[in-house]
């Protein structure tokens, strides 16, 4: 479990141990062109993330699925949570109004440690708390071209911690948003405004620059009173294009967020729960060379420079810089094989500031990633059989050399169909928080006795990687041109999985505080586990000016621990989702769309289920002014979706509705 979510669920400790967003070209024309396309051209979307080359979907052997900027446009989102929530076996759950647990394929949390998170190209990946802050990542949605999603290991080609899953989001070509837009949403929840110019320089150089703020407002506490939880924040940012040979982008932001944090003591009344603002800032620059050559081979070397720095008062600050270099050479093709081969190097410099809650040991790491891996992509018999093999090989400071493998096989029985399979191995790597944090879970007195006792999570130099081997089988079919329908099913094997290892009693005699007992806890490679499950895509154009699209996804696990209680994320996970999109052109100047998620309960968390209905009515004003209407979670004044009824920030989310207006100009 990591530090963050430990540190929400203090008191659950204790009893333990004791939309509209629119993607607007400069003309309001995105809801024609959308509809101009068939479902088989739909298909032919061109993906990256599944082999690290552009291909189509269709020639994709993966559970791959793409969230477009139409269906971002369309379907009345604010945030990119909202927009995985289209996503078959993606759940996606709302702890608070600024809190989000993400994750694919089970283990879900508010840091979801198994799923891997890219902004072209560039690591979201928190590698402190493990896991990724949603909250921080307001990207102006007008900007995405898409989101990539793929379920299941992408360690072969990604590296660590893309363990059950990979989300790339792909921001567009600044040659695609010349012009100046301005929009501006105002609702019940949220309030925001942003502005983009984009033009041209020099014989092929095209640029953005943007800028974003927000406003959210708490949500609702399970009692009804006010969850503290509000949040604002602001980011701006640019990107510049010359031609499709190099590209530089940067962003800078903050946000803060407020919420409940606990703050222990050895003395009566021992915990108290403060009102806490967190802030959270960074900046970020990365540049993009790409050289096409005349036999087909290809070269490209991305670098990144990311700072960050996340003060939560109580606990700590973490003050990170991310420097990252990494080369890929697509060789040229030949009759039987597509060869992509590349090495990288990152290097991070952590700098962590405690308090007398948390403290790390030592506070300042400066760790090297080393990385190589290649693929091949063998072809077997023309245009039938196809057999990729490829391999990650790293190394980290925490667990040495990882290799994580990868082997699939497709079969195209027609020209539309494709049948694959795959077997791979992937690897969640261990943090700090693992090996180097010490945080107060909770004090109190020892059972009987009139002596003071501190529940701390130790630090473990030995923890391991968690492993997974997972098995997959696909199917793939563009039944003709207004139907297509994909479906998936999957074995992962895990080992070396985290658990939490109650340490025996150790007495403090000396430093702050003494004397008093501390009951150790670590996090341990204790407990192995597996799940199976299934996931299936269908879209239909019933007509001309009216489209569907319905996803299901099933999953089941077990988990074995020495100490059963571990076993929580068997039920913390949905066994059931699905999902309905419902877009529809009413004439020329109006769209209305509709968005239904029904997802199941989480027995662990005692949250019953829910559905979640979302409807977007769109239209031109004039021809440069648009308008939408949006609601949100219509069918409930309030729900739960994420969190424990022992978590003091655990909040129940609101029924949203907003206006939202946009100007070309």
């Amino acid at each position: 479990m990591e530090l963050r979510k430990l540190l929400r669920r203090a008191p659950l400790s204790l009893a333990v141990a004791s939309a509209c967003i629119n993607s607007l070209a400069p003309q309001f024309a995105f809801a024609e062109d959308y509809f101009d396309l068939t479902i088989e051209q739909l298909l032919d979307t061109r993906v990256l993330s599944v082999s690290k080359k552009d291909e189509s979907i269709v020639e994709a052997p993966a559970a791959i699925y793409v969230v477009t900027s139409e269906d971002i446009a369309r379907s009345g989102i604010t945030t990119i949570p909202d927009a995985l929530r289209m996503v078959p076996g993606v759940n996606v759950a709302r702890a608070d109004s600024n809190t989000w647990a993400i994750s694919i394929r089970g283990f879900n949390s508010i840091l979801a440690n198994k799923l891997l998170v890219l902004v072209d190209g560039r690591s979201i990946y928190n590698p402190v708390y493990g896991g990724v802050l949603w909250e921080t990542h307001n990207l102006m949605l007008e900007d995405i071209e898409r989101i990539e999603v793929i379920r299941g290991p992408g360690g072969a080609l990604w590296g660590a911690n893309a363990v059950n899953g990979v989300i790339n989001i792909i921001t567009k070509n600044a040659g695609n948003t010349q012009g100046e837009i301005v929009s501006a949403t105002v609702g019940n929840e949220e309030a925001d405004i942003s502005v983009r110019h984009g033009g041209k320089f020099g014989d092929d150089g095209t640029y953005r620059v943007y800028a974003k703020a927000l406003k959210h407002d708490s949500a609702q506490k399970l009692d009804g009173g006010d969850a503290y939880d509000k949040w604002d924040g602001a980011r701006a940012g640019f990107r510049a294009d010359w031609g499709e040979q190099f590209m530089l982008q940067g962003d800078i932001y903050r946000t803060e967020q407020t919420q409940f944090n606990p703050w222990f003591r050895l003395v009566p009344p021992f915990v108290s729960f403060e009102k806490n603002t967190i802030s959270y800032e960074g900046a970020n620059l990365l540049g993009r060379w790409t050289q096409q050559r005349a036999d087909g081979a290809q070269l490209s070397v991305q670098t990144y420079i990311d700072w960050t720095k996340r003060v939560e008062p109580f606990n700590f600050t973490d003050n990170r810089t991310t420097y990252d270099v990494e080369a890929q050479y697509n060789l040229a093709p030949t009759d039987r094989h597509e060869l992509v081969t590349g090495a990288g190097f990152r290097f991070l410099s952590d700098d962590e500031v405690g308090s007398e809650n948390v403290s790390f040991s030592p506070m300042q790491r400066r760790s090297k990633l080393y990385s190589a891996f290649f693929q091949d992509k063998i072809t077997l018999s023309e245009e039938r059989w196809f057999l990729t093999v490829g391999s990650k090989f790293e190394h980290n400071e925490y667990s040495g050399t990882e290799i994580q493998p990868n082997l699939r096989l497709q079969w195209h029985p027609t020209e539309k169909q494709m049948w694959w399979t795959a077997v791979s191995k992937a690897v969640r790597t261990p943090t700090p928080t693992e090996s180097d944090a010490t945080a107060t879970l909770s004090t109190g007195v020892v059972p009987g006795t009139t002596f003071p006792a501190r529940i701390a999570l130790v630090p473990n130099e030995d923890f391991k990687s968690e492993r997974l081997v997972a098995y997959e089988l696909g199917y793939r079919h563009q039944v003709n041109s207004s139907i297509s329908f994909d479906i998936s099913a999957f074995r992962n094997d895990y080992d070396d999985l985290q658990a939490k290892t109650f340490q025996p009693l150790e007495p403090v005699l000396s430093g702050p505080n003494a004397p008093y007992f501390l009951i150790p806890l670590k996090l341990t490679n204790l407990m192995y586990g597996s799940s199976h499950g299934i996931e299936m895509a269908m879209n239909f154009a019933v007509t001309e000016n009216l489209k569907l699209g319905f996803n299901y996804s099933g999953l089941r696990m077990s988990l074995t621990a020495v100490d059963p209680t571990q076993e929580s994320d068997e039920k913390n996970y949905p066994k059931n989702q699905m999902g309905l999109k419902i877009f529809w052109n009413i004439n020329d100047a109006w769209t209305l769309d509709n968005t239904t998620t029904y997802v199941d309960k989480l027995p662990g968390l005692e949250i019953d289920s829910y559905t979640r209905v979302d409807i977007n009515l769109g239209g031109k004003l004039t021809e440069n002014v648009r308008v939408n209407l949006v609601g949100q979670n219509l069918l409930e004044s309030t729900h739960m979706e994420f969190g424990s009824v022992t978590d003091i920030n655990t909040a129940e989310i609101e029924r949203s509705i907003f206006a939202k207006l946009t100007w070309i100009l």
